[in-house]
């Protein structure tokens, strides 16, 4: 047991400095995170690549390292300090995002983003474990949820921000500028004090030693609830993903907006979408779950079903005006996952698995969600694009000159619109995941 913090009262207003701490930590992680996204046209026109190279750049390239090295990180997250652990990751993302500013090449830069993927790998383990720590199971759901609205700070600012940072100083600098307080925060995190592991579980798990990776897959494998569960966030993070990070560039094409507007819109988006449907979906869970636990997986289930439809209306409306709320609420619907999800893992395992079980779904999430979500919908909008175009599309709406033509703008329009109308129909099938999760979750939750 960790014997570096000293035993809080329930009135304390250290947890409550713990989780702004983690929230902010969430909120740097999406700013490097979505910024790449917010200069997407300035960095397509720069480096002269095409949509699939752009989706795998905003996708692939960071999940491959970061899923990857989540794992033993999280391994890590189990046995050691978290508090430790979690500065240090800090300061290689931060450190990677500012050599981004000086990226020679498309591959160069796709170099570095793999470099921010490791670093961000030990973020949710550290902080699903750290927050199951220092909250009781009836209340983890709605602790984390509060701790995510850091994403949706985070993805308004880096959104919004990067956006205009791009249009004022250029996307190499924008990158210096947000990677820079990462810095600062790597300190802050020190003043956290590493929570009681286990402090809210009995006793005897406590004393029995931490399973061996391959034990422990063959726990979690047996658990069916934990599969589903594994499968259904990686298809809604596929639809999430493949569908954001796509916006601005959406919005610039259909819309014919600058970068600071489309960064705006799409800070606006991600912003009110991840923090109200991560909020309601903790609380809503948390709430509904005191009556029959299988509301953990019913309330992702029955939302994702409704996000579908709105998503793909909302991305075919012909102003931006009508598809903004449509798109709002479809998304608000498919962020309510987040807290449900791992709320639930949480009450299947034992302490000392915590954060590579979590590790584990945040590998499907992230392989499947951030690493061909967005690789999917930009292989779909240069195939759909090339069809709509009567010439060559590749050779000649390649670069800045390329994409300002009228001709190759409307065909890029179709291309990326279509593209994200199809990934958001998975949202279909990850709902139907939740589901099968929820006639199993009362057995497998500990």
């Amino acid at each position: 047991m960790d014997d570096e913090e000293t035993q809080a009262t329930d009135h304390s207003p250290y947890p409550y400095w713990m989780m702004f701490i983690l929230l902010l930590v969430a909120l740097s992680c999406f700013i490097d995170r979505v910024i790449v996204a917010a200069l997407g046209p300035a960095i397509k026109a720069d480096l002269g690549i095409s949509d699939a190279q752009f989706g795998l750049l905003t996708g692939l390239a960071f999940a491959l390292l970061y899923t990857t090295a989540g794992i033993p990180v999280a391994r890590l997250a189990d046995q050691g300090r978290r508090v430790t652990l979690l500065a240090v990751a800090t300061t290689i993302w931060s450190l990677m995002t500012m050599a981004s500013a000086y990226a020679a090449s498309y591959w160069h830069l796709l170099l570095l983003r793999l470099g921010v993927g490791i670093g961000e790998a030990a973020a949710s383990p550290c902080t699903v474990s750290m927050v199951s720590d220092k909250f009781p199971r009836n209340k983890r759901a709605t602790a984390l949820a509060v701790v995510a609205l850091g994403a949706s700070f985070g993805s308004l600012i880096g959104g919004f921000g990067g956006g205009w940072l791009g249009e004022t100083v250029g996307w190499r600098h924008t990158f210096l500028i947000v990677g820079a307080p990462g810095l600062l925060l790597a300190l802050l995190i020190l003043t956290v004090k590493e929570p009681i592991r286990g402090r809210f579980d009995d006793p005897a798990s406590m004393t029995r030693e931490m399973p061996s990776f391959v034990a422990m897959l063959g726990i979690l494998g047996a658990k069916r609830t934990f599969l589903h569960l594994g499968m259904a966030c990686g298809l809604n993070s596929f639809v999430n993903f493949g569908i954001l990070l796509f916006l601005p560039m959406y919005f610039g094409r259909a819309y014919e907006m600058s970068m600071t507007q489309a960064g705006l819109l799409f800070g606006i988006v991600t912003a009110i979408s991840n923090g109200t449907g991560t909020l309601l979906g903790g609380m809503g869970a948390d709430w509904a779950g005191k009556r029959d636990e299988r509301w953990y997986a019913w309330l992702p289930a029955l939302c994702l079903l409704c996000a579908a439809p709105l998503y793909m209306i909302g991305l075919s409306m012909p102003n931006w005006q009508t598809a903004m709320p449509l798109v709002v609420i479809g998304a608000t619907l498919a962020f309510t996952y987040y807290a449900p999800t791992f709320g639930a893992i949480q009450n299947m395992v034992e302490p000392r698995m915590r954060g590579t079980a979590s590790a584990i779904i945040i590998f499907f999430q992230n392989l499947v969600g951030m690493g061909i979500g967005p690789l999917f919908v930009g292989f779909l909008s240069d195939t759909f694009a090339a069809r709509a175009y009567a010439g060559n599309y590749a050779a000649e709406c390649h670069g800045a000159v390329g994409q300002a033509a009228i001709d190759c703008a409307l065909a890029g329009t179709v291309g990326i619109r279509y593209g994200m109308i199809i990934c958001a129909s998975f949202a279909i099938w990850a709902g139907f995941h939740y589901w099968r999760a929820s006639r199993t979750l009362k057995n497998d939750v500990l």
